[in-house]
Parts: C-alpha cells; structure tokens; sequence
C-alpha cells in the first residue's frame, strides 16, 4: 500500500503544506503533483473539476509522492466514497458544524470497523499493490480534513477535535469571516475564534489547519501551532504571474 506521507508527518506533529488548486487541467495538476509538496488540494466544492476531470487528475498521482486530497462538495457519502475510489489519499469535507456531521464524514471517509465505506474501484489495486491490500490498509493511509466555517462550528470544536478519525480541523477563513460580520461582530473577532481553534488543538493533539493568502500570514499561523497549512491557489498564481509580465511590457512599451 502506497504510503500517505503527509499524512505521516502530520500524525507525528509536524506542519505540512500544499497548494489549492481550481482549475480543471490534469495537465496543469501533473505538473504542481510533480514539485514535491506534501499534498496537493483539488477542490470540486468551488473548482471547476468535472468528475471526468478530477478522475483524469487523481490519475496523475500515481507516480509521486504528493497526497492529492479532494475538498468534496459536501458531507455526503456517496460523494466522499467516489473521490477515494478514484484514488484521492485524503478528503477535506466542508461547512462541519459538531461531532455528528464529523462523525458522519468518518464514516464514510474508512471501511469498517473504523467507518462504513463501501469497497470498490478500479484504480485502488495500483495504490495497495492488490485491491485487497489496499482495503486492508487505507484506513490507515487516508487523511480526513474537516472545514469550521462558522462561529458555532469553532464553539464545538473541542468535540470535532475529539472525533477519532478526524485528522486536521481546518478553518475556513473567508467563510468565517462573513459569519463574523452577519452576527455584527469584525476581524478581532474573527481572530479570537482563530486563536480558540488553535488552543483547541493545543488541548487535543488534534492538528489545526488554515487557508493563507499570504506568506505573512502562513508564519504567523504556524507561530499559533496550526500544522496544516493551505498556501498558494492557481487562479491567483496565474493572474499574478502574468500581471507582473503585463506590467513589465508596458514599462517596455513606454520607453520606446
């Protein structure tokens, strides 16, 4: 059974990181796959994957190390079920608000006795070496993320935490934050939340994860003890990459 290094780093208390990406290439995933993050974050929740397309990309795995690690439309088994199938070493389920719906994603997420996944899957023999290693060892091998988006999900994150299954509590910074300012309430108070998460981690060994849209806030986040640690999305690589050079040749053009 293929290895989930990430995944060993994160259980043995070391921070990991990897990019987001949205665009529906399995061109453009191969080639991110092939720089050696410890994973790689493929979001069919607010991507542009198709299931055609997120199934052509996971197949670009099969040859790294990189984790590829899908953030699935919902808490839904069926869904969570098909992106492991396909291959994905790891799920990140979004807008969990208590232990039963983090419950409910482990269920899904590993076969019995630890959940209630169904077996199948035409690639998972070129993950286990055989399909049934790889029934044998996935549990151990799959990472379960999942998102608190709100004010009352961070209240009960203590008992996600608690969860056995749960891997990495992500916060979902964006979402939180229009929470925040719904209950009238502003960025210090988004902070406090921030800061309950990461001592809620402290408490329970539990890693905490967060989505960072800057190299500043990554190094202030893990200075908070967060060990998971989403940095980097292609749409703004892209854009960033080729303003600067849209930049650049008008400086050119202007000299003439």
């Amino acid at each position: 059974m293929r290895r989930n290094q990430a995944l060993v780093r994160q259980r043995t208390g070391l921070a990991t990181f990897g990019p987001s990406l949205v665009y529906d290439s399995p061109d453009l995933v191969e080639q991110v796959a092939h720089l050696g993050f410890d994973w790689i974050w493929l979001d069919w929740q607010h991507g542009q994957f198709t299931e055609a397309t997120l199934n052509q990309a996971l197949a670009r795995f099969l040859a790294v190390e990189s984790a590829p690690i899908v953030r699935v439309k919902g808490n839904e088994p069926g869904t969570i079920n098909r992106v492991l199938d396909m291959g994905a070493m790891g799920v990140i389920v979004p807008m969990v608000q208590n232990a039963e719906e983090a419950a409910a994603a482990v269920q899904a997420a590993f076969y019995p006795p630890k959940g209630r996944r169904s077996a199948g899957g035409v690639r998972l023999e070129l993950i286990g070496g055989s399909f049934e290693a790889y029934t044998q060892s996935a549990n151990d091998e799959i990472m379960l993320v999942v998102m608190v988006e709100t004010e009352a999900a961070v209240g009960e994150v203590r008992a996600i935490m608690n969860v056995p299954g749960v891997d990495v509590v992500l916060i979902g910074p964006f979402d939180l934050m229009i929470d925040v300012k719904a209950s009238g309430h502003d960025a210090a108070h988004h902070e406090r939340l921030v800061e309950e998460v990461a001592a809620a981690s402290r408490e329970t060994g539990t890693a905490a994860g967060y989505v960072c849209a800057s190299a500043e806030a990554v190094e202030r986040r893990l200075a908070q003890g967060f060990r998971f640690i989403n940095y980097g999305l292609d749409h703004f690589v892209l854009l960033g990459g080729m303003g600067a050079i849209r930049d650049q040749t008008r400086a050119w053009a202007g000299a003439r």
